[in-house]
């Protein structure tokens, strides 16, 4: 599975999420995909960034623990 075709399946999960919530409104499909592409790029951008803290945070301990063992 490519990471687009997940992508592009979740966008639209969300997109016909937001269509369902405001009724069904006709012709306004474009604009509940891009809502839905912004509700997605949000959500990958922020489990990113915290991925990415954590892992930071993991290294900083590990150079911490490290450090204290060249000094006893």
């Amino acid at each position: 599975m490519s990471h687009l075709g997940k992508a592009e399946r979740e966008i639209r999960k969300i997109a016909y999420a937001l269509w369902m919530e405001e009724g069904q409104p006709e012709g306004r499909d474009h604009e509940h995909w891009e809502a839905a592409k912004a509700i997605w790029t949000f959500r990958n951008r922020s489990e990113e960034i915290v991925d990415h803290g954590a892992e930071d945070e993991l290294k900083g301990e590990r150079a911490r623990r490290r450090e204290q063992e060249w000094l006893s």
